[in-house]
């Protein structure tokens, strides 16, 4: 009698453990659910560009080397002409026609963000017309030096203002980004010195400020 006890105890263990098998096989099917998930985007473009000294008739301006002083003034002749413009949404161009050592101008442009998500301004690229001269990130940014025509000299030197690091929330527009530039004394007769701004801009949460 304890035999057959014992024999129906296990045979119920055995059914028990075969129903938790298959509750375990069914339960470790896979399920597959379809969805759309939006990411954001991340877009900047250049705006309002602006510069001293691009109108017929207005008197040059001028400053010491390496910008000493941090001060510059006007003199009483019209020779030289500065023009910017917006090549692409993050870069602007500069051209410097029929200026001499001494010459000073400045310029300025703001970033809008056109996406979706903020944004921070981590750096500008300065190029002439075949590569990147200078890399520009820390502030306050030191005087850069530049040679535009590829002769081993300097033409001209930049001193850049603020705005590194700057947050830009979307549909926001960033406060001026300026920069000063001084024609030195290498710098070629009679030649059109031209150079672009590149402007960089990563995500927000990734930014890290630069080391002194």
């Amino acid at each position: 009698m304890d035999t057959k006890k014992l024999f129906a105890t296990f045979a119920i263990l055995i059914i028990a453990l075969s129903i938790a098998g298959f509750a375990y096989a069914h339960w470790s099917e896979t399920i597959t659910i379809n969805g759309t998930i939006n990411t954001g985007e991340l877009c900047w473009e250049v705006t309002m560009v602006k510069c001293e000294d691009d109108q017929p008739g207005e008197k040059d301006y001028h400053c010491y080397d390496g910008f000493q002083g941090n001060y510059y003034w006007q003199g009483d002749k019209d020779v030289g002409n500065t023009s910017i413009q917006i090549k692409d949404k993050h870069t602007i161009e500069l051209n410097l026609t029929n200026v001499y050592p001494s010459y000073f101008t400045s310029a300025g442009f703001y970033v809008h963000n056109c996406g979706t998500i903020p944004l921070r301004i981590d750096r500008v690229l300065i190029k002439n017309q075949t590569h990147t001269v200078a890399e520009l990130r820390i502030v306050p940014a030191p005087v850069v030096r530049l040679d535009l025509n590829g002769d081993g000299k300097d033409d001209i030197e930049i001193l850049w203002g603020d705005n590194f690091g700057a947050q830009l929330h979307p549909c926001n527009t960033s406060p001026e980004i300026s920069f000063w530039v001084h024609i030195l004394e290498d710098a070629p007769q009679g030649a059109t010195l031209s150079f672009t701004i590149e402007v960089v801009a990563i995500n927000w949460n990734e930014y890290v400020p630069p080391q002194q």
